[in-house]
């Protein structure tokens, strides 16, 4: 359901007052009974002495994400004037939308024609740009032209947003909406997540994403917002590293180190697979990407303990049983301070009846760059800050639904307490 303000008088915002550092709260009406608001009164919120009292407006855009059988995570947008919708994969590895892959040579010519086409000249509020746009993915490369249109996503509506058409694809059968860092790092005009700032409707460039678990038809994503009842306690702050500033600044990630991978089998303790005080492993996090990919000892080792065979591909397949077993698999991040356990469940990756991956393959031969993807994912609530260049993490959980505003100030999501 859509976390909403609806209660009387209308939606707002609880601030705070001057001098405290603390975030601007946006909460459903049950939120705030939980806190004890009420209105025409202050009362305290969160960690430390800090009053809030209630003004207008909402400062953040929710929206709901298809899941596609775990290969990706889909959002709607409508485009043009009058709109027509249209579905693209989140994309947290790239950083530009585009739409209208090429569907005869797509990999899924029916997949990708239920997610609609845009026609530029059906808008009114369309306008050419110009200028070549180029794209190649791990399987699959995207050519087309800029255009500019009037787009709605996530209760927003953006107007004149940038974006590619494509002119010819091959096998994605999807468009794309990059959420990585785009101008004035990677591309030379403002992205969708830029002109939500620009124009006011967020605070910062901030969204938050929940997965859930694969098949629960429950999957968000929150510009500059943070659902409180998906997480328990406090979100943890993995910094990106390297830095912005030290990354290649035609590829920027969300790179994070991972300093703990290990696993806990049903009705036995956790087990740690690396060593405890000086592992690390910089992961880059990408909800484009349907498996993980890390150093090929990590995989036979997780393999193992699955009885993993390897196919002609290269890839590790496990009795799909296991799916229904309620161990995890563990990921540690600063020392400990935060461990993400994926459900079985959520991480192997059921490709069809009856055949199930690994939900960690090994990178290609040679490569370091390792990928936390959507089978990591399922079991985080993660914020991407690009306010403070951090992913702020917690295990997660569905509990209810009750937004806080954030972006205010930089780390202002590290005074969130999770409501589950």
């Amino acid at each position: 359901m859509l976390p909403s303000t609806d209660a009387a008088p209308g939606p707002g915002a609880y601030h705070h007052t001057s001098g405290c550092p603390c975030p601007d709260i946006t909460l459903t009406a049950r939120a705030r009974d939980e806190a004890g608001v009420t209105f025409g009164h202050q009362r305290l919120l969160g960690p430390g002495p800090c009053p809030y009292r209630y003004t207008n407006p909402r400062k953040w855009g929710w929206a709901s994400l298809e899941e596609l059988g775990g290969i990706a995570y889909i959002i709607e947008l409508e485009i043009g004037t009058p709109p027509q919708r249209i579905k693209v994969f989140i994309d947290t590895g790239s950083y530009e939308l585009w739409v209208n892959p090429k569907c005869s040579t797509s990999a899924s010519a029916s997949i990708c024609q239920s997610h609609g086409m845009y026609y530029p000249n059906k808008s009114r509020s369309s306008m050419y740009v110009g200028g070549a746009f180029a794209v190649t993915y791990g399987t699959g490369a995207v050519r087309g032209k800029y255009w500019s249109d009037d787009i709605n996503v996530a209760m927003f509506r953006i107007p004149q947003v940038q974006f590619a058409v494509a002119d010819d694809s091959n096998y994605t059968f999807s468009g794309v909406l990059g959420l990585g860092y785009g101008y004035p790092h990677t591309v030379s005009y403002p992205s969708v997540l830029n002109l939500m700032v620009a124009d006011g409707m967020i605070m910062a460039p901030i969204f938050s994403v929940g997965l859930g678990g694969d098949q629960d038809n429950f999957s968000e994503i929150i510009f500059g917002g943070v659902n409180r009842w998906k997480f328990a306690g406090m979100l943890e702050p993995v910094p990106i590293w390297p830095p912005i500033s030290q990354q290649d600044p035609r590829w920027l990630q969300y790179w994070v180190n991972v300093t703990s991978v290990g696993m806990t089998k049903p009705g036995e303790k956790s087990v740690i697979y690396t060593p405890r005080d000086t592992f690390t492993m910089p992961v880059l996090i990408d909800t484009g990407s349907t498996l993980s990919y890390i150093r090929e000892d990590l995989v036979a080792q997780i393999g193992k303990q699955f009885h993993a065979t390897i196919d002609h591909a290269g890839y590790y397949i496990v009795d799909c049983a296991w799916r229904n077993r309620p161990g995890t698999v563990d990921f540690g991040f600063n020392r400990g301070r935060m461990v993400i356990n994926v459900r079985y469940k959520d991480f192997i990756y059921q490709q069809y009846p009856g055949y199930c991956m690994l939900g960690v393959q090994p990178a290609d031969v040679g490569s370091t760059t390792y990928v936390l993807g959507d089978t990591f994912i399922r079991g985080a609530y993660l914020v991407f800050d690009q306010h403070s260049d951090t992913v702020w993490m917690n295990q997660y959980y569905n509990c209810g639904d009750g937004v806080v505003t954030v972006g205010a100030e930089k780390g202002d999501p590290g005074y969130i307490i999770g409501a589950c």
